[in-house]
């Protein structure tokens, strides 16, 4: 039986000692044949969930440097590797 990943736990990995990219992404990387030293990188935003004691103040996005595998033509999306080791296409943060 396979446990589904929900969306807070994609953004928690175990993190490696000697690198900047957590056990799960460094994991990920290899499968896709792609060395975890030089890998490229893309700048996204993820916005953390609302708070439901204090839903006045929406959460301020948090732009974080993630591995990433494919980008777009276009340049606005990118196929990243979440902390959890988990791919999704983001959009990019626009001036990186």
């Amino acid at each position: 039986m396979t446990q589904a990943i929900t969306p807070s736990s994609l953004w928690q990995g175990t993190p490696h000692p000697t690198s900047r990219w957590t056990v799960e992404q460094i994991g990920t990387l290899m499968k896709e044949g792609r060395d975890p030293v030089s890998v490229p990188t893309a700048a996204v935003l993820r916005r953390p969930r609302q708070n439901p004691d204090d839903w006045t103040m929406p959460p301020k996005a948090v732009e974080l440097v993630l591995p990433r595998l494919a980008i777009t033509r276009d340049g606005r999306r990118a196929k990243i590797i979440t902390p959890a080791g988990a791919t999704q296409w983001l959009d990019i943060v626009h001036g990186r």
